[in-house]
C-alpha cells in the first residue's frame, strides 16, 4: 500500500504542474477517486486525500517561488 501513496502523491504533484485551472484539477482528482473506487474500493477515499494533499503541497511550493 505505500507503493499506491507515493504513486498517487506523485500524480497529485504532476496535476499541480499541468493544470493550471484549480476547478478543473478538482475535476479530474474526482475522476480519479471515482474510477479507482471501482477497482479498490473504499480505498478510493484515501486516494482522494492523498491526490488533495499533493496537490495543495505542490500548488503552495508553485506559489511561494
Amino acid at each position: 500500500m505505500l507503493s499506491f501513496f507515493i504513486m498517487f502523491l506523485i500524480v497529485g504533484g504532476v496535476l499541480a504542474v499541468v493544470i493550471d485551472n484549480a476547478d478543473t484539477a478538482k475535476l479530474v482528482i474526482i475522476l480519479i477517486s471515482i474510477v479507482w473506487a471501482f477497482v479498490f474500493g473504499p480505498w478510493a477515499i484515501l486516494t482522494f486525500f492523498e491526490l488533495v494533499l499533493a496537490y495543495a503541497f505542490v500548488k503552495k511550493l508553485k506559489k511561494d517561488c
